[in-house]
This record gives structure tokens, C-alpha cells and sequence, in this order.
């Protein structure tokens, strides 16, 4: 089943890949099926679970419809050139029961005019984050809300951009074979399996009921975002990613503000900006100083994982994958596969959550 990413230049696979009974079993209970990329983010747990953990159609949408959440999967993973996402999203809905000329309909439908007005509106907003970031999404974004659709349904449209768009740069980053992904229906094996895939998958896929949000951490950025999801169960998935991202020690918790702080000025997100350099304030930083740092990624209070990472933040924001693959490759000399595999997940996330809370946290209350 021909790809439409299938020309897009893609590095061979560079990351180590870790065995991890307890993270593979995690990704088959969550998930249904074997997910063979959780092996490239064992070295950091917190990256594995937001691979395994963070997706829209596991329970987290309670008004978008699932089949808009597939669409804007597709769109968003073209327009980031993901080659793997992209072919991930066609496989299951291969696995889902669909024949592969409707899963080309599907792809196509992207495309159309014909679309539900708030279907096209949803898309646009998508394409429009993702090729442009928060400056080209707010008239989308507008627009969006202009055609009925609720404040609790446009954040989780929003939600689903940005889970997207982090999962695209996590798996690009570090060059995730597409290949297998790509070759799914073609294959007998997985023609003969398909029926239990089916099953499986059909069983993970399923909406979600309201619940009590788990505050996150409030000395930390992103604490009013968590709270807009408030009654959502993309608050509490949400709020544990984050502890946990903060919470790991291979790179330090300076260095990942510094990183965020880099992606939210590139795309620029001026609420997440502000979050970001308080906290960097309260890291021993002065004002200026974090605008120094910001601006021209380098000054002499810096390290050298700082200065470094910094500057693939900025890399991230939009990218060619073969480009960006050579560029994560470079960083292996520099940093232990633990830190490689943290900082390819703070970016991803980083890109991802700014992008959501610059219209999500200046949506009016």
C-alpha cells in the first residue's frame, strides 16, 4: 500500500534499542498490539511512557469524534514529514477492519471540501499548528470556534495536535524504521494475524468519561494548563507526563526549562514563555540574564549539555527529518544514550505542549 510519505528521505536507525519486559508489557496491556518502537526510548522510562501512555484514542477524548482524532493524526504526521506516525495511523486503521483502498480513501479524505464544516475547521487548525505554529493557528483556531464547536471539544482538538506533533519528532528524531509500518498489509503473516489485531485494537479504542484532575506540580510550568483540562482524563495523563519528565535526572531540571524555554520563544508561545522563564528565574537566573540565554542560546552561566541542547531545541521546531536525524546522531558523541534519549523527549514534548497551551491557556475562561 503505496505511502503519499513514501518519497520523504529517511536515516537509517541510529538509536540503541533496550529490551524491557516490563515497558513492552505495558505497551501491549495499554495498547493492544506490540508497539516496536518503545525498545528505542527504554533508556529513559519517562520517554517510553508518553510513547505508550499518550494517546487520544485510549480513553482521553470525551467529545471529539475518534474518526476526526484519525484524520488529524494523518494531517499533522504528513505535514511534520513523519514517515513512521503517518504509516502507524494507516496500519491500525488497517488492523481496525478497513480494506486497504478504504484506508486510501481515508487519507485521501483530508483533501476534500466537502467535509463537515467543523471537521474542515478541526483540520485547518491542524495543519495550520503544525506548518506555523501558534502564529499561524490563531485565526484557524478562530475560526474553528466560530463554526459551534465547544471550548471542551476545541481543547481536545488542540490536545490531539499537539500529541501528534510531539509523537512525529519523537520518532523522526531518532529515526524509527518506518519500513515495517509501511509494509503491514502486504505482509501474510500480518494478513493472517489480522483478525486478532482487530480484536485487540477494537477493545483499546474507546472514549473517555470525565474524572478528578491530579494538579500538577505548582513551582512548575504548565500547572494552569493541566487545570483547563480539569474534569478531563487528559488532565491526570497529562500532569503524571510532565512529573515524570521533571522529575528524571539524566539531564537537570535547568537544562529542560532552558530547552522549553528555547521552543517557546522560536514559536513563539508568549504565555509559555512567560511560565517558562519564572521558573528559570527561580533557578538563580536574573531576567536578564534568561533573555540573554534565550535569544542567543549562549552566555557564560551556561554548561555544556545547556549550550548544546539548546541549540537542537531551536532544531526542532521545524524541521527536514533526514536533517534532523543526522543532527540527533551527531549528539551521541556528546552525550550518554540516556541523555540522548531524554533530550530527543524534551524536545518532542516541549514543541508538543507549547503549541497546546498557546491557545489552550489563552482561551477566555
Amino acid at each position: 500500500m503505496s505511502s503519499a510519505l513514501a518519497h520523504v528521505a529517511w536515516e537509517p536507525c541510529f538509536a540503541e534499542a533496550r529490551h524491557d519486559r516490563e515497558l513492552e508489557a505495558r505497551a501491549r496491556r495499554r495498547m493492544g498490539l506490540p508497539n516496536p518502537a518503545v525498545r528505542y526510548f527504554a533508556a529513559a522510562p519517562w520517554v517510553a511512557h508518553l510513547a505508550i501512555d499518550v494517546h487520544p484514542e485510549q480513553g482521553l477524548l470525551i467529545h471529539l469524534d475518534l474518526h476526526t482524532a484519525d484524520l488529524i493524526g494523518l494531517i499533522v504526521s504528513q505535514e511534520n514529514s513523519c514517515r513512521f506516525c503517518f504509516a502507524a495511523v494507516r496500519a491500525v486503521l488497517w488492523f481496525q477492519g478497513m480494506d486497504r483502498q478504504r484506508v486510501l480513501r481515508v487519507e485521501q479524505e483530508i483533501a476534500r471540501t466537502d467535509l463537515p464544516a467543523a471537521v474542515r475547521a478541526a483540520l485547518d487548525y491542524a495543519r495550520a499548528q503544525s506548518r506555523s505554529g501558534p502564529s499561524g493557528a490563531h485565526e484557524a483556531w478562530a475560526a474553528l470556534r466560530a463554526t459551534g464547536v465547544s471550548a471542551a471539544e476545541a481543547r481536545e482538538i488542540a490536545f490531539t495536535v499537539a500529541v501528534t506533533d510531539c509523537s512525529n519528532r519523537l520518532h523522526t528524531a531518532l529515526a524509527i524504521p518506518p519500513v515495517p509500518f509501511e509494509r503491514t498489509p502486504e505482509s501474510l503473516l500480518m494478513r493472517l494475524l489480522r483478525p486478532l489485531f482487530e480484536r485487540l485494537t477494537a477493545t483499546r479504542r474507546r472514549r473517555g468519561a470525565p474524572m478528578v484532575a491530579s494538579p500538577g506540580s505548582p513551582e512548575l510550568p504548565y500547572a494552569q494548563l493541566i487545570a483547563a483540562f480539569g474534569g478531563s482524563p487528559i488532565a491526570p495523563v497529562l500532569a503524571q507526563t510532565m512529573d515524570e519528565m521533571w522529575a528524571s535526572t539524566h539531564l537537570s531540571r535547568r537544562c529542560k526549562l532552558l530547552m522549553f524555554g528555547v521552543v517557546a520563544r522560536g514559536l513563539p508561545c508568549e504565555v509559555c514563555e512567560i511560565e517558562v522563564g519564572r521558573a528559570l528565574r527561580a533557578t538563580g537566573l536574573d531576567g536578564a540574564a534568561v533573555t540573554r540565554l534565550l535569544t542567543h542560546l549562549d552566555g557564560p552561566e551556561l554548561e555544556a549539555n545547556e549550550r548544546l541542547l539548546m541549540s537542537y531545541a531551536r532544531e526542532t521546531l521545524w524541521y527536514q527529518p533526514a536533517v534532523l536525524q543526522r543532527h540527533t546522531r551527531a549528539l551521541r558523541e556528546r552525550l550518554s544514550t540516556e541523555q540522548l534519549v531524554e533530550a530527543v523527549g524534551v524536545t518532542a514534548l516541549a514543541n508538543g505542549v507549547c503549541r497546546m497551551a498557546a491557545v489552550v491557556m489563552e482561551e477566555p475562561a
